[in-house]
């Protein structure tokens, strides 16, 4: 055999010599502690107080149900406590100082989730138990565990949440066992798409139930993450912006056009629609009223006001003249004030007023004379023998020229007032797409403004 298969040799087995003697002292060490426990609450006296160390390892945010409020997290539990009864001499066992051990077989501490909502209360992995040779015990179940947690939807879906995870023992006192809160760790977190991990914190708290006398312990760890809100501004806000922006338009669409109402009406079922649409991810709460249905609601009454205001304008647009007058209330108000307000000036007309035209009809003694200059009639007396035999004539001729002359200033009255109803709408167009404009721009602002985060 050459000398390098005998080395090889030589040192498999001394290999395979190390693995065999450490298996069986662990065999032997576990057999032996195995014997000495006893299950019961590992301390020497009675009256002693046990402590045990709770900390967590937040891996994962699985989901926040706002209509159950239930919180579901990925945790790894650590607890940590000493165990008289497992303690041993390394150097006995070959320098052996920790073994895993079943922990079905060790005792452990009955740390629960209080606010827990699962069906099935136990949802730990069952992990073994690391133990050391000074009988330090780690127990680090991995659970994914459903919370109960109140949630706050009034800023939605700009709202920040808290929840809290209340983990304590069940059965033993703060007299028998006594807690210890270890901060959190988030090293190994997963991000969540929905959710942005803000921090998360915790606390020791003892607390006296009406069932016992002793104080109860628990250790709190309160979670707070932010909404990611993008989502829901691409899909919700802006589409709502833009509907109430197009709600703007019906005030600069003419009057003659007879679309107006048409497009209000369309308008306001754009936003039934997305509002229809919007209510599959706004969560079913009646606690408060989130702030993207506030949005809604209001943009809503903002469309309505305009459909109604938009008959208003029509009604003023195509108001008979020869009907009731404009009051005079609504000309210095609109005429004088708002219009002023709105550097708006009244088209000039196409002619002058008739009775600045016409001069009174020449009596019967009179001679009736045409003179055509500048598009006037002209009526001049010129006494003449000849007219006295001509009388009839020329007083059935006056007659229908007075005929003619009323007629014009009826028509000419009807169509100063159609163009002083025609300019009120006008004005009130005008007038209601700077108001909802401001009222729209502040709105929004305001929305986004009050928002946390």
């Amino acid at each position: 055999m050459a000398p390098y298969d005998v080395l090889l040799l030589l040192v498999v087995s001394f290999c395979t010599v190390q693995v065999s003697i450490q298996g069986e002292n662990e065999h032997r060490l576990i057999g032996q502690l195995m014997h000495n426990i006893a299950g019961e609450r590992p301390v020497i006296n009675e009256s002693q107080v046990l402590n045990v160390k709770v900390g967590i390892y937040l891996t994962q945010i699985i989901e926040l149900d706002e209509t159950s409020q239930v919180l579901t997290t990925n945790i790894w539990l650590t607890l940590s406590w000493n165990d008289y009864q497992l303690q041993w001499d390394p150097s006995q066992y070959n320098e052996l100082d920790t073994v895993r051990l079943d922990n079905d077989a060790l005792w452990k501490p009955d740390i629960v989730l209080y606010n827990s909502a699962q069906e099935r209360f136990e949802t730990t992995f069952d992990a073994n138990v690391v133990v050391t040779s000074s009988g330090n015990c780690n127990y680090i179940p991995q659970a994914i565990f459903r919370s109960t947690c109140h949630v706050d939807l009034r800023w939605f879906p700009f709202d920040t949440q808290k929840c809290d995870l209340k983990f304590g023992s069940w059965t033993y006192g703060a007299w028998s066992l006594d807690l210890t809160m270890s901060e959190a760790v988030i090293s190994e977190y997963v991000p969540n798409g929905e959710w942005e991990l803000v921090e998360v914190s915790g606390k020791k708290n003892s607390r006296i139930y009406e069932c016992c006398e002793e104080p109860y312990s628990d250790v709190t760890y309160t979670i707070v993450m932010r909404r990611r809100s993008l989502f829901y501004l691409l899909h919700v806000f802006i589409p709502c912006i833009l509907i109430s922006i197009l709600a703007l338009f019906v005030f600069l669409l003419p009057a003659d056009s007879g679309e107006k109402i048409t497009l209000g009406v369309a308008v306001m079922l754009s936003l039934i629609l997305l509002m229809m649409l919007g209510a599959n991810v706004i969560p079913a709460n009646s606690d408060s009223v989130p702030l993207i249905a506030r949005y809604f609601i209001i943009t809503m009454v903002i469309v309505t006001l305009s459909v109604i205001v938009t008959v208003v304008v029509l009604q003023f647009h195509h108001h008979d003249p020869h009907g009731a007058k404009m009051p005079k209330w609504i000309r210095v108000v609109l005429f004088d004030w708002c219009a002023w307000f709105l550097r708006m000036k009244r088209p000039t007309e196409d002619s002058a007023d008739f009775n600045d035209r016409m001069v009174q009809p020449a009596s019967p003694d009179s001679e009736l004379v045409g003179q055509a200059g500048e598009g006037e009639v002209l009526l001049t007396k010129v006494p003449s023998p000849a007219v006295h035999s001509h009388e009839p004539e020329i007083a059935r001729i006056l007659d229908e020229v007075r005929y003619i002359a009323k007629r014009f200033r009826e028509q000419q009255q009807g169509k100063t007032t159609r163009s002083d109803w025609k300019f009120a709408a006008l004005v009130i167009d005008r007038l209601c797409f700077l108001v909802f404009l401001l009222f729209i721009v502040l709105f929004t602002l305001g929305i986004f403004v009050s928002a946390p985060n």
